[in-house]
């Protein structure tokens, strides 16, 4: 008898059961196959050779993992990563991408912890023991790896504990004042008192008269030719009759030699001051450092003028960086 090979095109149901191998009256029968080996069967019919590997270069250390990644821009423009310990080398066409290495941060315990995103020219590049970095491709052979810049966020999980923020400076631009003359620089006013360093002295509960007329001025000089760039002032109110003996306009002004004033900012109808009320004033833009600040004021009480304090900000790209502790409480129920 003549044996009959039927020409099969679909292969729609892949590999079957050795259970079915003899079930010719199975529909499913008829699209499948005993073994599949290097195909994968399509689910239009068909089947094709499935893709393989081959050797085109080595790595820059065998005896390290390294962790082949996929960066697809389009068709015609694929490539492949090889992370390794510390760096990242190019490979496209089947063959390296010239010298192309990036340096990287991750080591060779982290490779397999990496996770990635790809946009067009740009992969994002995550492990929880770094920042979040970008890998960008701005031509064939040009590559960099930075930190990615975010806009916004992340953000942890919302503190409900008490926490104690302390910082080792502050923004004012000068030192606590324990008298007219130290820790450092010089306090004065318009009528020569001995306790006006008190306006500095850091203590908003501590009225000081400022001058003992409805004007005058409150100065303050760097001590040893020191000049620091302030870009804001804010006085505090006296705790006991604040809306009378305080003033009410003023002129904010710097000097380089305590003779000819440039003024910076200026106030008019400053009027209802409650007690130790502080009041900021920022309103103005100076990036040059004066050695004098001085308030030349008007407005007070006919019987003389207080405050309880004035503090200078100094402009922030010219402040010395300082430390921030911070201590969290316990939390009781």
């Amino acid at each position: 008898m003549t044996t009959l090979y039927p020409v099969q095109d679909a292969f729609i149901r892949g590999e079957i059961s050795p259970r079915l191998h003899a079930r010719a009256s199975l529909e499913l029968y008829r699209a499948a196959l005993s073994k599949c080996t290097n195909f994968v069967t399509l689910p239009h019919g068909g089947i094709r050779k499935r893709g393989g590997t081959y050797f085109c270069a080595e790595v820059n250390n065998s005896s390290k993992a390294t962790r082949l990644i996929l960066f697809i821009f389009s068709a015609d423009q694929a490539y492949a990563l090889e992370f390794g310990d510390l760096y990242i080398r190019v490979y496209a066409y089947g063959a390296r991408v010239g010298t192309v290495e990036v340096a990287a941060p991750y080591l060779e315990a982290d490779l397999f912890d990496l996770q990635f995103v790809q946009s067009a020219d740009q992969m994002w590049v995550t492990h929880k023991d770094y920042p979040v970095k970008v890998l960008t491709r701005t031509a064939h052979t040009t590559w960099t790896l930075a930190d990615f810049v975010f806009l916004d966020g992340p953000y942890d999980k919302i503190n409900t504990t008490a926490t104690t923020l302390t910082p080792a400076a502050t923004g004012n631009a000068m030192p606590v004042m324990t008298s007219n003359t130290l820790p450092s620089g010089t306090v004065s006013n318009s009528n020569g008192s001995s306790d006006v360093w008190q306006a500095f002295g850091g203590d908003k509960q501590e009225g000081v008269d400022i001058a003992g007329f409805p004007s005058g001025y409150l100065r303050y000089q760097f001590g040893g030719g020191e000049a620091r760039a302030v870009d804001a002032y804010w006085i505090t109110a006296t705790n006991d009759h604040s809306d009378t003996v305080s003033p009410t306009q003023w002129q904010f002004q710097a000097s380089h030699n305590g003779t000819d004033w440039t003024t910076l900012d200026s106030r008019d109808g400053e009027t209802g001051w409650s007690k130790s009320e502080t009041r900021f004033f920022d309103g103005f833009n100076n990036t040059v450092a004066y050695e004098f600040y001085q308030l030349l004021f008007s407005g007070g009480d006919s019987d003389g003028t207080a405050i309880a304090e004035l503090a200078l900000h100094e402009y922030a790209p010219s402040q010395t960086p300082f430390d921030l502790s911070a201590l969290l409480g316990r939390r009781h129920q």
